[in-house]
């Protein structure tokens, strides 16, 4: 199930702990439009781990790499010369080896070659190794299917999204229209979406799973600015609690106080 919860996965050992909030869930419960917004709101940087197996399959279908050629996908991630830069605090440009491939690696057959890429756990470890070096802020949202249980497992305050499958399938669909001015029908989206659940919980290394300690939300009936008013409401909470290594969410954070029953309820 995708609620599952596991340990955290022996892929090396995690950088020193920074102020880290990460959200996982699996495509189309709108983790990236929610970890941009997030990080605005908190004035951190912004991650997306998954821009990484996005880019190496671009790279390696560029110079016509087949994605199930595990030697030569590791030669390729190992070498890779990959920048994410923020032009905005919500926005990130992938530079892949200098050039910018942001909207070349959100194209349809980048999407379903990353899927495939990312099954192979050699790669997972060097890509794993590859987003920590990328995770140069100390503090910073990050946003995946791994990154509050495998890459970055130490992180203080982690989140889980879910949605219902017509409403993921209606995003992805939306989101193919913005960038590319089509998309295929909602049943065929509903589809490699259900096939690509499959390859991410099935997985070895890094399966899509419920960080150990993450806090669930199902975003079905919510709009992106109701699940960030929601995290802030708990990281507000969770602030005013023991603090981990003195780590602090900026008191900025115009939020509502909530008392422990109300935080119970919400974000059991």
């Amino acid at each position: 199930m995708l609620g599952r919860s596991a340990k955290a996965s022996p892929i090396g050992k995690p950088p020193h702990p920074k102020l880290i909030i990460t959200i996982d869930g699996p495509a189309g419960v709108g983790k990236s439009t929610v970890a941009k917004l997030l990080a605005r709101r908190l004035g951190l940087v912004y991650l997306d781990t998954g821009a990484t197996y996005r880019a190496l399959a671009y790279a390696a279908l560029s110079q016509g790499i087949d994605p199930n050629d595990v030697a030569h996908l590791v030669r390729v991630a190992k070498s890779l010369r990959l920048d994410l830069h923020q032009v905005r605090e919500d926005a990130i440009r992938v530079i892949l080896n200098g050039c910018d491939v942001t909207r070349q690696i959100r194209t349809e057959r980048i999407t379903d070659a990353a899927a495939v890429v990312a099954q192979h756990p050699p790669v997972r470890a060097a890509l794993v190794r590859l987003q920590r070096k990328l995770a140069r802020a100390d503090a910073l949202v990050v946003e995946g299917r791994d990154t509050g249980s495998v890459v970055f497992p130490q992180a203080r305050y982690k989140f889980f999204l879910t949605a219902n499958a017509r409403v993921r399938a209606r995003r992805r669909q939306m989101e193919l229209r913005s960038l590319q001015g089509r998309s295929p029908a909602l049943s065929t989206i509903a589809r490699q979406l259900a096939a690509r659940d499959r390859l991410d919980r099935l997985r070895k290394i890094g399966p899509l799973i419920r960080p150990r300690g993450a806090v669930v939300l199902d975003t079905s009936r919510l709009t992106t600015t109701e699940v960030v008013q929601r995290m802030l409401r708990y990281l507000r909470f969770q602030n005013h609690g023991p603090h981990h290594r003195g780590h602090r969410i900026p008191r900025s954070v115009a939020t509502t106080w909530l008392y422990a029953t109300e935080a119970q309820r919400n974000f059991r």
